[in-house]
């Protein structure tokens, strides 16, 4: 088996099911993993007041698998997991011999209003 399916077969494991999507085009479900991304120099993890609104800097770190390249989805493409959404900020290929093993990036949770969720 394949490096990539092997990584596919852990992330099924030990990922939470999450949806892209880009417009009007939505993926099936699939597993990824994302992991909270704490900042090494500054820890101002609270919500801000600004004249919007209440808002926070949640950055995490994406892991997919090889079969959904977030590379090729437009800058307005969200990821939904449990519930919230997230935008990337960072999308890479993780190659390993010229095979796409599995895509990586940061996303950044978007706190919506109760009534701005559909």
């Amino acid at each position: 088996m394949n490096k990539a399916r092997l990584i596919k077969k852990g992330l099924e494991k030990t990922g939470r099911q999450v949806v892209l999507e880009d417009g009007s085009w939505s993926s099936p479900p699939f597993y990824a993993v994302l992991r909270q991304k704490w900042k090494s120099y500054k820890s101002d993890f609270e919500f801000s007041e600004t004249e919007i609104g209440r808002v926070s800097a949640d950055y995490c770190i994406y892991i997919g698998p090889y079969d959904h390249d977030i590379t090729a989805l437009s800058d307005d493409a969200v990821l939904r997991v449990d519930g919230f959404k997230y935008i990337f900020k960072k999308k890479e290929t993780e190659k390993l011999g010229g095979e796409t093993v599995y895509y990586s990036g940061i996303v950044r949770k978007i706190w919506e209003d109760e009534s701005d969720k559909s």
